[in-house]
């Protein structure tokens, strides 16, 4: 049996993992003459899974097509009961024919909800990590090749800061301005404003225009008053190769940088930026600079780097 890529890559290892839930040990083993074995995540199990992972989440089915002999089935996975119908995050179809099985012959529309539910999961991450062994590779090429040794670099995501949680804007603030800290700061956000104060007086801001009359890639640092101001990062950004190791991006990434890096993947914080993470959650920091094993190098260079300033 040929060694699977889920226990090969980490990253793989890591898609939609539910701590105490090992999929890998309820695959089951199919032997057919002829053929090399192969494991099988039966539908049932992957059900669990999602439902592990997604608890309020939904899994719709539909016939597509029904006859006395044959059933088309669509199945729909939404990470939520709330969805509307088209927000769906994966899906299927299967078809099913009548057969002369005494035990599964009459049950084809069944047999077809199942099979388009299983492979709907799977596209939704709940089994694909198995499919190197499971399937075949693709019988034609379906699109463009990759072309051999060239190599891409990656400049650093960074975009406009957004105001998290606890910040509100009030109605006479003008445009260009973020929102002020509330006075009961949280520690988070007055740990964030310790960050934008060092940095600025180690000069890492940049405080003047471009003679553009435009900005681009805005941070957020304080000003004299209490509200901190729109100002413009540097015309010529460092670029930074996402296969650098965690600690040469360390050296590399500068602290506005830092704070800009998305948060990928499907965690708790996905989708907000590192200084968003910083504010909401402190102790989180050090989570992402010391346990995160994700192929993003950026989040936990971003970690090290806001870490190193506090």
């Amino acid at each position: 049996m040929s060694e699977l890529l889920y226990n090969k890559s980490k990253a793989v290892e890591e898609l939609n993992k539910v701590e105490g839930f090992y999929p890998l040990e309820l695959a089951r083993v199919i032997s057919n003459e002829g053929q090399e074995e192969q494991r099988y995540l039966d539908v049932k199990y992957r059900k669990l899974w999602f439902r592990l992972v997604n608890p309020t989440g939904k899994i719709i089915s539909r016939i597509v097509h029904f006859t006395e002999n044959m059933a088309v089935v669509e199945a729909r996975i939404y990470l939520d009961k709330c969805d509307q119908e088209d927000n769906y995050i994966a899906n299927s179809f299967s078809q099913k024919f009548r057969t002369a099985d005494t035990q599964f012959g009459d049950k084809f529309l069944e047999m077809a909800e199942t099979a388009a539910i299983g492979r709907a999961l799977a596209d939704a991450g709940y089994g694909l990590q198995f499919a190197d062994v499971g399937e075949g590779n693709d019988p034609m090429q379906v699109d463009a090749g990759i072309p051999v040794n060239q190599g891409t670099q990656m400049q650093t995501a960074m975009p406009a800061q957004t105001p998290a949680s606890g910040m509100q804007q009030t109605p006479n603030q003008s445009a260009g301005t973020m929102p002020s800290f509330p006075p009961q700061a949280t520690p988070g956000q007055q740990m964030m404003e310790q960050f934008y104060q060092e940095a600025q007086a180690n000069g890492n801001t940049i405080g003047g225009g471009t003679g553009t009359g435009q900005m681009t890639n805005p941070v957020m640092i304080p000003a004299t008053g209490s509200v901190p101001v729109m100002q413009q990062m540097p015309s010529k950004p460092q670029f930074l190769d996402p296969n650098m190791p965690v600690e040469e991006l360390v050296k590399r990434m500068s602290y506005e940088q830092a704070i800009q890096v998305d948060v990928t993947g499907q965690g708790k914080f996905s989708g907000k930026t590192m200084g968003q993470v910083a504010i909401e959650s402190p102790s989180s920091l050090q989570w992402f600079a010391e346990q995160y094993h994700g192929q993003n190098h950026f989040i936990p260079a971003a970690a090290k780097v806001i870490l190193a300033k506090a």
